[in-house]
């Protein structure tokens, strides 16, 4: 059984052709959050492949960060709870 932990993926980059490469690259890791945070789901070896191609990207006009999410007890939603977050009771396969 392989093993998962779950990250965000957030990025700042001023440049719209670098910022549609990081988005091109990230939806195939995982899903949009927000505009420039995207959530997934990886074994290390799909971690290290996700770094490895957001390397390649060459970034200059920002900075991509990566973290990893705890998920010990459940969000706390504050606003508008009328949404289904993707996150509730749902399983992804990435």
């Amino acid at each position: 059984m392989k093993k998962f932990s779950d990250y965000a993926v957030v990025y700042d980059i001023t440049d719209d052709l670098e910022r549609a490469k990081v988005s091109k690259v990230l939806k195939d890791y995982g899903f949009r959050v927000q505009k420039s945070v995207f959530e997934c789901r990886l074994t290390k070896a799909e971690k290290e492949n996700l770094i490895r191609d957001l390397e390649a990207l060459k970034i200059k006009t920002g900075s991509i960060k990566i973290y990893r999410l705890e998920y010990t007890w459940k969000p706390y939603i504050i606003g508008d709870k009328k949404g289904q977050s993707p996150d509730d009771d749902t399983i992804f396969i990435v």
